[in-house]
């Protein structure tokens, strides 16, 4: 997350469907759960289905959304694609002849909107070809519904690090992506750090990195003069992922951690941050580039 600056910080989940695809509450019921449980804002994806901005009564946004997807089998590449905040209706289609990802990126940002690679882990995406798409704005580092007990690859660290390792830096987004309303909510979410709490600040904010994803516990990451440093609300591991396979100071342990850093190695490029909590919650930042050093 980029340092902190005037605002509000807002709870928010970007993923997420009704029984307008394949999700089993209707769109008013799933809208009003997230919002009794105090989220500020929402967008409802529906496969090929796209929802429209907008306010509740009580005064959660409701960002467009839509989550596309192509390809039936991991050989070929299998691609759900989220769109959030469109303006208007992205020209695709489901049986739009040679529909590949790139097209759903570049018809989503046509349309105004925010393009996020959902649950890559879960899609058994290869960093490679995922390095070839441009103008992904984030990936899903933790999809609620893709763990326990509905499935079981719900997180994408690794695969965020080794895009990361080919100098690709995916921002890192959580979502719960609920269909089935049990133990798929809650579970994952965005902390926005918005200049004002409305749809246009939202999407700013997130464009610009202010923001990051958790399952409840707090992060800050900084990195200065070679050295990340993290602020978070009391944890019990403090990890620092980067491109090198080893370094002493990646793990910080015990109790009610608040502060921790990592003096980075000088062939580490990138590095990013999870804390841990005592309830085994996470949070995660997004990947860094590591500044260079002048000569």
């Amino acid at each position: 997350m980029k340092e902190e600056r005037e605002g509000v910080w807002l709870r928010g989940n970007l993923h997420m469907h009704t029984k307008r695809s394949d999700g089993r509450l209707p769109f008013e019921e799933a809208v009003a759960l997230y919002e009794d449980a105090g989220y500020d804002f929402i967008a409802v994806t529906d496969h090929w289905v796209v929802s429209e901005n907008g306010q509740t009564p009580g005064g959660m946004l409701l960002l467009s959304g839509c989550e596309y997807n192509v390809g039936e089998h991991v050989r070929e590449g299998v691609y759900h694609i989220v769109g959030v905040g469109m303006e208007r209706e992205p020209a695709l289609s489901r049986s739009q002849p040679g529909l590949a990802p790139q097209g759903i990126v570049d018809a989503i940002h046509e349309a105004g909107g925010l393009a996020i690679l959902a649950h890559p882990a879960w899609s058994l995406n290869s960093a490679e070809a995922v390095s070839r798409l441009a103008g992904l704005d984030g990936t899903e580092i933790y999809n609620t519904t893709s763990g326990f007990p509905m499935n079981a690859r719900p997180y994408s660290g690794l695969f965020v690090d080794q895009l990361a390792s080919m100098g690709v830096l995916l921002p890192c987004m959580a979502a719960d992506d609920a269909h089935h309303y049990q133990a798929d909510v809650f579970g994952g979410y965005l902390m926005v750090h918005a200049r004002r709490r409305s749809r246009e600040a939202i999407l700013a904010a997130i464009r610009e990195g202010s923001f990051y994803a958790t399952q409840g516990p707090r992060v800050s990451l900084t990195v200065e003069d070679g050295v990340a440093r993290v602020s978070c609300s009391p944890a019990s591991h403090v990890v620092f992922y980067s491109d090198s396979i080893w370094n002493a100071q990646r793990v910080s342990s015990g109790e009610g951690i608040t502060q921790a850093a990592c003096r980075l190695l000088p062939q580490e490029t990138f590095v990013r941050a999870e804390v841990i909590d005592a309830q085994g919650r996470t949070a995660y930042t997004s990947p860094v580039r590591v500044p260079v050093k002048a000569p």
